[in-house]
This record gives structure tokens, C-alpha cells and sequence, in this order.
């Protein structure tokens, strides 16, 4: 973005009398017109001033000689034809001033008139920045239509367009599926000949139904070759070269390619890096071992294992060298994995794997294989990588371990106990000795005393996760996510400490040590050049707070940062336990500039009544839309009327808890403009996505 004031004209003067130009600006400036202006007579400054790129408007005096006045009217059209240019005069013969207008003059003004040159340069200004939008506007159009040709072109389905029941143009899939070698072949073929005979009287009564721009059709096609086929034709509205015409797209409905079937389950539940399951695959897996194993004594153990000072080998070695790595690292644990393994990537650098039916001593002469195998494996060659470790947490799941989430969230600290100790270690969950954190933090009062002592020595540590834009857009943006380190410098994650936090009065506190923080993270990085923004969370007490928005301001202004670079998010929830604070503390927020998101959005049938109601710039959606999302009809439509709805209170959405390329497709295709997740990249100390 500029740093200019869009709002003000970028003014040049071409006016030998200082005195004159003087007047201009004080006539436009009683006016309530902002200008920066610029005055310059003839020579080399009249060309370096029209060479700058941020001229808005020329004002030309025509009090001068007829040869020099003209090369200077000659020299301003020349050098910039899209700049309004108006020509002052004051006792000029007509002729002059009709020669400026066939020449490319916006218009001429008297000096003796200032009402007219008034209105004259709000006219000029305000016809040039529509003029500037429509530019954009076409600009933005033209690469829209040529990534749509593109997708098209590229389509899986046989997609077609149809002028008057003619073909005018088809996407390889479309020629392919009618035997046709190129479109030369099939330009001003009827659609017609495409169906069978049988079903031409159907065909044509579809046609002409008030159904049949926007609807679907189940009919017999017929192969150029003669061979028929069970087709489903789906109809809607289009324009080619500014032409209206038809697109139909058409799905062969007789032959279910097992192939294509197994392929997209694949892309649906594998990692396309490593090959592994996925880890949305794997929460379904690991969900399903506690559901089956109900009430048995036998004992399922899961492990997390994370490779050690993995940043630092991407850092030393480099993208492609480190993404060889990882397929390597991937191809030790699928050598050791068995029938009763299941193995996923569930992170950038972190694996989970779940040995059933094992005992204690199985589990930890599995983890010595990984440790021995991970060691002794020469990543030198492939990756230039030395000395390779991995640290590995254990947790075991019985009959009293409720879901996945939670398996992993143990096996998760134990992994980190193990890191804390020593590199390539591996440490066990125990449920009495170790509650998450440290070993004091068994209870809330301790929980409590590490949460005041985080909050004394700036014990908590931000981590970030790109929010990617879906629809073009290369804005670098992050949420900013909470962490609380223990005694033993190991993450505690805020589900564990977050509810402690809020019963005992200490929410507030942490909210306000995350935004001081995040908007001294924001300023490094402003001063670095790079246009980042950051979505922070706001709790139930912040909205309770009557003194946040004035200390939001004081920091804001103690650390030279803007309110636009930051987004506040609210859950839902929240808002309306709480709506008439949060409609004050938003609406505040709103006046230095900070923008504002719903948490959690679109689980209540009253969502969209904060959309009314609200200055809202966001919509995070709750992940429980997200979950399941490519494998249920049912939700993908659901999420589209809301994101319908979302969009027409001008108000942008993002999608959170996004695990896979399926998913995002789905997510692109319903007109979602945001994607947060694990698929784009799991929360991080460093703040180097490429957007």
C-alpha cells in the first residue's frame, strides 16, 4: 500500500508568477480540497515533475506567450495523457484557449472565477480516481477470466460452451470425452449431435424450459464413434468475449473409474510429501482403535515424534534439501511400521504413530528401533544433513481415554518433556506424576502461581500461523497464538491453561501482556519493510474491561504503531454473554482503525444477527464446519449460504482448521477468502511464510 493521502491531490502548477500560484492553492484550499502542491514554470523541473508517478492534476496558466504556452500544453498531453490538465487564463484570445481544448484540455478557467475552478478541479479529481478503479477493475477482471480459462483447460470435467446450440469453445476433457482431436473439429457442431438419438425430443424440451439456463439434465450421449453413454449435464450462465452464452458441463455417469475413486481417497487421506496418512486421517484411525477397543484391557500406545532441531537443518540446507529429508525420515518409520502400526505426518517435521495391542516393553524397544534406525541412516548424501536425532513422547490409550484429540495432547508434552531433557530422548506419559506443564502443575493453584510468574518474567511465548488468502491476494497475515513455558522451559498449550486462567481472574493480565507484545512484534517488522498484520484474541474479561480501548491506545501510541495492523477476534460466544460491552469496546476500536473478527462463527442460527449489528471486517468459522467437510454434501452446501450471507454484509470469512488440499478446493470453490491450518503450516516462533 502507498503512503500517500489518497484523499489529496497531488497538485502541479505551471505558473511563472509565485504570487498567482498562491492563489490557486488558497481557492481550492477554502474549498475544504486537500492539495500537495507543486509549482514549476518551464525547463528541466516541469519534466521531472511530470514524471512523477503520483500526479493527480496539472493547472497550466495560460499567461505567457502563444509558443511557450502550447509546447507546455504539447508536453503535458505528451507525458501524461491520463492527468486532467486545466488551463488558467486571464485575457487570452478565445482561439488560444479553443486550441488548448482540441489539444486534450479537461477545461479552462478564468483566474477571476474561483467558484468555477472549484468545482472544475473536484469534477477532474473525482472523474480520474473512478478512471483509475475502472483501470483496476479491468486489470483485475482480465487475470480473473484467464485463471478461470485456465482451471477450465485443466479440468477433470468436460466443460463446454454453447451459443444458439452451437459449440463456440470446450476444454480438452470435453473433446476427449466426445472422440474429437481438437476444437477445430468440433467448432459449430450442434450440442445436439452430442446426444443420443432417443433423447433429442427430451433434450429439446429441456431447452426450452425457463430450468434450462441453471439447471441439470440426465440424458444418453453419444461418442463421436457412435458408443452411448449415461451422462448428467449441468447448465448455467456465461459470457464469452462479452457474447452470452451457456456453459454445460458434462460427467459421464455409466463408468465409476475405481482408479480416479482410490486416487482421490489418497489425495483425501495421505500427505502428499511423505506418503503417509494424513492428519486428519489419522485422528479418524486413532478415533476408531478407542472406539473398537470399548471396554478391553488391551493396551494401544500412541507416539509423537518430532525431528530435533529441524529449523535449523531447513535454515542450513534449504527448502528442497530439507523437504528430501523429510521423505527420508518418512521411509525409516514406514520400514519399521507393521500391520499393527499406523504411521501419519502429523506436523511440518512431526510424525505420529500408534502400535497396537503392544506392552510397555514393546513401546519402548519400538522407540530404541526409531532412535538406532534415524541415527545410523546417512541423510548426508540425499539432504547434506550429519548427526540426525528425533525426540519421542509415548502415551498409552485404554478404556478411559475419551478421543484422539486428547491421546495426542499427551503424547504431545510427553514428547516435550523429552526434549527438554536431552536431544534424541524419549519419555513417557505418566497421568499422575505429569500433568501437562511441570510437575507442580497438577492443580490450579499451582497452574495459578505459573501463570503470575509468566506474567512477572514474560514467561509466555507467542507463536503464528499464516492466514492465506484463497482468492489472489498476497497480504501477509498471522493469528497469534499463546503459549505458557513452565519451570522446565516446556510449552504448556492454552487448553490447559486458559480456563485456569479465566476462573482465577488472570485473563485480563494475559490479554494485555499478548497485545503489548504483539504490537512490538508488529513494529520490528514494520521497520524491516515487510506489511505484516496480526489477528490477536480478545477474552470474555477483556470485553468486561472499561480501561482496555484507552490503554490499547496509550501502547499504540508509546510503541509508534497503528490500530490498522492489527485484527481483534472475539468468540462468538463471548459477544453474547456480553453484547452491550462489545458493541462499546468494538465500536471504540473501530475509530483508531483496528479491524475485528468473530471467533467461532456460524454453529448459532443467530449468528448473522451480530453481522447487523457489529462493525464486523471477519468471520473465523468454527472448525467443526471445517471438519468432514470434503467428505459431506451436506456441509459443504450448509458452509456456502452461510459464506453467501457472511459476504453480503460486505464482511470477508476465513476458514480454520484446514488439513488438506481437498479440503481447500472445497473451501476455494464455496468463495471462502481465507484459510488458516495445519495444511498451510503449523503454528511458529518464525514469521517467514511465503504468501
Amino acid at each position: 500500500m502507498s503512503s500517500r493521502d489518497e484523499n489529496a491531490i497531488e497538485l502541479l502548477i505551471i505558473e511563472r508568477s509565485l504570487d498567482a500560484a498562491e492563489s490557486y492553492i488558497t481557492t481550492l484550499r477554502n474549498a475544504g480540497i486537500a492539495v500537495h502542491p507543486r509549482q514549476v514554470d518551464k525547463g528541466k523541473p516541469l519534466t521531472d515533475a511530470l514524471a512523477d508517478p503520483n500526479l493527480d492534476l496539472i493547472l497550466c496558466s495560460a499567461d505567457t506567450e502563444k509558443a511557450d504556452f502550447n509546447a507546455k500544453i504539447n508536453l503535458c498531453l505528451s507525458s501524461c495523457p491520463e492527468i486532467p490538465l486545466i488551463v488558467i487564463y486571464q485575457d487570452q484570445e478565445p482561439e488560444i484557449l479553443l486550441q488548448a481544448l482540441r489539444a486534450g484540455a479537461r477545461d479552462v478557467v478564468a483566474t477571476e472565477d474561483p467558484d468555477h475552478m472549484q468545482l472544475v478541479v473536484k469534477r477532474e479529481f473525482n472523474d480520474l480516481l473512478v478512471r483509475r478503479e475502472l483501470k483496476r477493475t479491468l486489470a483485475a477482471l482480465r487475470e480473473t477470466e484467464a485463471r478461470c480459462a485456465t482451471l477450465i483447460n485443466n479440468s477433470r470435467d468436460a466443460i463446454a460452451y454453447i451459443h444458439e446450440g452451437m459449440h463456440i469453445l470446450a476444454n480438452p476433457a470435453y473433446l476427449e470425452m466426445f472422440g474429437h482431436q481438437d476444437m477445430e473439429a468440433l467448432e459449430g457442431l450442434p450440442i445436439l449431435d452430442m446426444i443420443a438419438a432417443d433423447d433429442h425430443n427430451k433434450f429439446k424440451g429441456f431447452l426450452r424450459t425457463e430450468e434450462a439456463g441453471q439447471s441439470q439434465l440426465e440424458v444418453r450421449c453419444q461418442h463421436s464413434g457412435g458408443e452411448t453413454f449415461d451422462a448428467l449435464l449441468e447448465f448455467s450462465a456465461a459470457s464469452i468475449d462479452g457474447e452470452s452464452c451457456t456453459q454445460i458441463t458434462i460427467r459421464d455417469t455409466t463408468q465409476q473409474d475405481a482408479h480416479l475413486k482410490q486416487k482421490l481417497d489418497q489425495i483425501s487421506n495421505q500427505d502428499p510429501q511423505t506418503g503417509l496418512s494424513n492428519r486428519q486421517h489419522f485422528f479418524a484411525q486413532i478415533n476408531e482403535a478407542i472406539v473398537a477397543k470399548g471396554g478391553s484391557k488391551e493396551k494401544d500406545w500412541l507416539f509423537y515424534i518430532v525431528i530435533d532441531d529441524f529449523q535449523q537443518i531447513r535454515s542450513s540446507t534449504g527448502i528442497a534439501a530439507s523437504d528430501i529429508f523429510l521423505k527420508g525420515f518418512a521411509a525409516i518409520l514406514k520400514g519399521i511400521a507393521e500391520d499393527r502400526t499406523l504411521l501419519a505426518r502429523f506436523g511440518d517435521h512431526t510424525f505420529t504413530m500408534l502400535l497396537k495391542g503392544g506392552s510397555a516393553a514393546e513401546a519402548v524397544a519400538l522407540s530404541k528401533t526409531i532412535h538406532h534406525r534415524v541415527q545410523e541412516h546417512d541423510f548426508s548424501a540425499e539432504a547434506g544433513v550429519l548427526d540426525q536425532t528425533c525426540s519421542i513422547g509415548i502415551t498409552r490409550l485404554n478404556s478411559d481415554t475419551s478421543n484422539g484429540q486428547e491421546a495426542v495432547n499427551h503424547a504431545y508434552h510427553a514428547c516435550e518433556k523429552a526434549r527438554g531433557e536431552s536431544r534424541n530422548n524419549t519419555s513417557f506419559y505418566d497421568e499422575q506424576a505429569m500433568q501437562p506443564g511441570s510437575e507442580e502443575a497438577g492443580n490450579e493453584a499451582s497452574l495459578n502461581q505459573l501463570i503470575q510468574h509468566a506474567l512477572e518474567n514474560d514467561r509466555f511465548r507467542l507463536v503464528y500461523q499464516p492466514i492465506v488468502s484463497l482468492q489472489g491476494e498476497s497480504r501477509e497475515t498471522y493469528a497469534v497464538l499463546t503459549r505458557l513455558i513452565d519451570n522446565n522451559d516446556e510449552e504448556i498449550l492454552p487448553e490447559y491453561f486458559m480456563k485456569v486462567a479465566e476462573q482465577s481472574g488472570q485473563m485480563l493480565e494475559i490479554d494485555r501482556w499478548v497485545i503489548l507484545h504483539a504490537i512490538r512484534g508488529l513494529v520490528v517488522q514494520r521497520k524491516q519493510g515487510r506489511k505484516i498484520s496480526f489477528f490477536v484474541t480478545l477474552s470474555a474479561a477483556a470485553l468486561k474491561d472499561e480501561n482496555l480501548l484507552l490503554w490499547i491506545c496509550d501502547r499504540l501510541r508509546e510503541e509508534n504503531a497503528k490500530g490498522a495492523w492489527l485484527t481483534f477476534q472475539i468468540r462468538s460466544e463471548d459477544i453474547r454473554a456480553h453484547l452491550r460491552q462489545a458493541k462499546a469496546l468494538l465500536e471504540g476500536l473501530k475509530k483508531i482503525k483496528c479491524l475485528l473478527a468473530i471467533d467461532q462463527y456460524g454453529t448459532s442460527d443467530r449468528s448473522e444477527a451480530l453481522l447487523k449489528h457489529l462493525p464486523i471486517d471477519y468471520v473465523k468459522y468454527d472448525p467443526s464446519l471445517i471438519e468432514g467437510l470434503s467428505k459431506s454434501q451436506e456441509k459443504q452446501d450448509h458452509l456456502s449460504e452461510l459464506n453467501e450471507q457472511v459476504h453480503t454484509h460486505e464482511t470477508r470469512s476465513v476458514a480454520m482448521g484446514v488439513e488438506d488440499a481437498n479440503c481447500m478446493a472445497i473451501l476455494w470453490n464455496v468463495g471462502v477468502d481465507y484459510i488458516q491450518g495445519y495444511f498451510v503450516q503449523e503454528p511458529s516462533e518464525s514469521i517467514f511464510y511465503e504468501f
